[in-house]
């Protein structure tokens, strides 16, 4: 339970072999390369360059890839239960390479790439043809072609729309006016605007135009040489037409998602391939000789070394030896037993270990699952939770990644339902429970209970820093940092308690002196990393301050009291209603099963998920802010993370 040992090497070899030490690197999986920085003394090495044919690859990767998005849009919706069904399917680096040279990419690429421009054009031409027939919709009860009417001499035809709040205001404009000879034909209104054609002798048009544009008049242009309903009828077959073939395009692209399963094994030999060739950028050459540097798992090391000797003989010399523990550059894997795993991703989510610290994963996980389950606090919500997590793992049997989340859902089911035993509550007071303790009524047994797991949880933060200090030889830091603020804060804790209850004489008497030791421990070492006596008193007196944000941690974990009482209160808030909404008959029993199930699920939803948030808060803020930096640099294998299978050694 812990962070993976590595091994450092530096690997010399001859040029001529890098090609298959790089197949072989890769088909053992557990080796990071390191990007190698050469220094002043090290002129006769220069960097190794990416070969030019791995931005064809990449070109070839990104084509995949659009294809495989392309078909899957045509495969049947994925329900939330396919989500989770089913292991990945497990493969070698020999059966990708096999498959993929069977696989005929360019003939698929270049058909559907050629349906896909067409139906993008295709969509182009429907949105043109629907534009026109709203512009015509208007005028489609007009039974004369507009183009004849524009070609009389005497009059203007001016065909258009005004805002029907202006309808009123131009009508009288135009009665008001000295327009002698002009008409004006409505037609449909649509949209807030009434349309119509205006028809004015040319001697007025001046005139009539002035009034049209005063009331909000926009001309519209009809582009047609028929008459209008002709012409929509004409634009609707049409767009039948391009929707017809849209339909058929689809079918031909749909008739190619069988090959869908060996375009995914293409694309991931693809990024094999890619992945093995860029790998050369770290290294470094001279003439002839290749200089390789990265780090192996301390388990692995044997095997690395058989590895070596198989592919490159005698043709090598190898340098390799425990990572040092102060290198900021070893790569991090965590190894965590089956309870503790799940865990891991709370750790991934803030930030995976440095190399010197140590994995928090198996330190936090017990306090998570104590207080997500005291944050739901609810038996029937617990039981309901740690059910279907079960019958997910042994149903729908998800891959890893998928189970270790189903995993950590099932954990917090199970703190849920031991503590919502312990306070009684069962979908809220559904079922009549024996609190052990009540959270509404115990509320000061709950405050004191939620401080003391506060207290502990502090403390045991900061002696994991303590622990790490004595391991890595600091005990003076150890004290300094850890064991006067035990004293200052233990010895406060006591003297407080001793004003407020009988703690006994020696107690009262111990406790202040305990308290007063740590305080200047406190204040004279606090600032011990400065140079001037100034600085050193000043950030010492800075670090004394800092006891006062004590209080804010301890404060903080009565959110664990805070967030059991909401659900509970939401839980037994729906089952009154129900009750009420049960006595009134068939129908008012049916709303209130609907009401119960609807509202009783979307409070557990909403307290798992709150209980999630907020012992993750607990976690990063007050344990890891005690000991726990972060900031490691992830093992990266020489084979890509699949998006489909799980790829194994040959």
């Amino acid at each position: 339970m812990a962070i993976v040992k590595m091994h450092k090497f530096d690997l010399y070899t001859f040029a001529t072999h890098q090609s298959e030490l790089l197949k072989s690197l890769q088909k053992f999986k557990d080796v990071h390369l390191s990007d190698l920085k050469l220094t002043e003394d090290q002129d006769y090495l220069k960097k190794v360059e990416v070969p030019e044919s791995v931005s064809k690859i990449e070109s070839e990767i990104s084509k995949v890839k659009w294809t495989i998005d392309l078909l899957e849009t045509y495969m049947p919706s994925a329900s939330a239960v396919d989500g989770f069904k089913g292991q990945k399917v497990k493969v070698s680096l020999n059966d990708l390479k096999e498959k993929a040279e069977k696989f005929n990419f360019n003939t698929l690429y270049e058909k559907t790439n050629h349906l896909y421009l067409e139906k993008n054009e295709l969509n182009q031409k429907i949105t043109t043809v629907n534009e026109t027939i709203k512009e015509l919709e208007p005028f489609s009860e007009l039974k004369v072609c507009l183009s004849e009417l524009r070609k009389l001499n005497r009059v203007k035809v001016i065909p258009g729309s005004i805002p029907l709040r202006n309808e009123v205001q131009f009508n009288t404009a135009l009665e008001e006016s000295d327009l002698k000879l002009y008409s004006v034909e409505e037609y449909k209104t649509m949209n807030g605007m009434k349309y119509l054609i205006v028809t004015v002798d040319l001697n007025e048009e001046i005139e009539l135009s002035n009034i049209l544009r005063a009331n909000g008049f926009t001309n519209i242009r009809i582009k047609t040489d028929k008459v209008v309903s002709d012409e929509i009828t004409d634009q609707n077959n049409k767009l039948k037409e391009l929707k017809d073939r849209i339909n058929q395009i689809d079918l031909d692209i749909s008739s190619e998602k069988d090959v869908l399963d060996e375009l995914k094994y293409y694309y991931e030999y693809l990024r094999n391939e890619n992945l093995r060739q860029i790998s050369v950028q770290n290294f470094a050459k001279s003439k002839k000789v290749d200089l390789i540097t990265g780090y192996v798992p301390t388990d692995k090391v044997k095997d690395f070394e058989s590895l070596l000797e198989d592919v490159l003989g005698t043709e090598y010399y190898l340098e390799i030896s425990p990572a040092e523990q102060e290198d900021i550059n070893v790569p991090i894997k965590l190894k965590n037993n089956k309870l503790v795993e799940p865990f891991e991703s709370i750790t991934e989510m803030y930030s995976i270990p440095k190399y010197q610290e140590i994995d928090p994963t198996p330190l936090f996980a017990p306090f998570y699952f104590v207080f997500s389950g005291i944050m739901v606090g609810d038996m029937g919500y617990g039981i309901l939770v740690t059910l279907i997590s079960l019958l997910i793992l042994k149903i729908l049997k998800p891959d890893k990644v998928k189970a270790r989340l189903v995993k950590f859902v099932m954990y917090m089911g199970i703190s849920s339902a031991f503590w919502g035993f312990i306070f009684g509550s069962f979908f809220g007071d559904l079922i009549q429970i024996k609190a052990y303790l009540n959270p509404s009524e115990d509320y000061m047994k709950m405050i004191s209970m939620c401080m003391m797991f506060g207290i502990f949880h502090i403390f045991f933060a900061m002696g994991i820093r303590a622990y790490m200090n004595l391991r890595d030889h600091k005990a003076a830091d150890a004290l300094f940092d850890v064991g006067f603020w035990y004293m200052a804060l233990i010895g406060a804790m006591l003297f407080i308690g001793s004003k407020v209850i009988d703690l006994g004489s020696i107690v009262a008497t111990v406790a202040p002196i305990v308290m007063g030791i740590g305080m200047v421990g406190i204040l004279l070492t606090g600032g011990r990393d400065q140079e001037s006596i100034g600085g050193k008193i000043g950030w010492g007196v800075y670090a004394l301050y800092g006891i006062t944000s004590y209080l804010g941690d301890f404060v903080s974990y009565f959110r664990l009291m805070a967030l059991a009482l909401a659900g509970s209160f939401i839980a037994i808030a729906v089952n009154i209603i129900v009750r009420m909404l049960m006595a009134q008959g068939i129908i008012g029993m049916v709303f209130g099963i609907l009401i119960f199930v609807a509202f009783q699920i979307f409070n557990m939803f909403l307290s798992f998920l709150s209980s999630y948030v907020h012992s993750a808060r607990l976690t990063f803020v007050e344990m890891f802010n005690k000991f726990y930096e972060g900031g490691g640099i992830p093992f990266k294998e020489m084979v890509a993370q699949s998006d489909y299978f799980i790829i194994e050694e040959d």
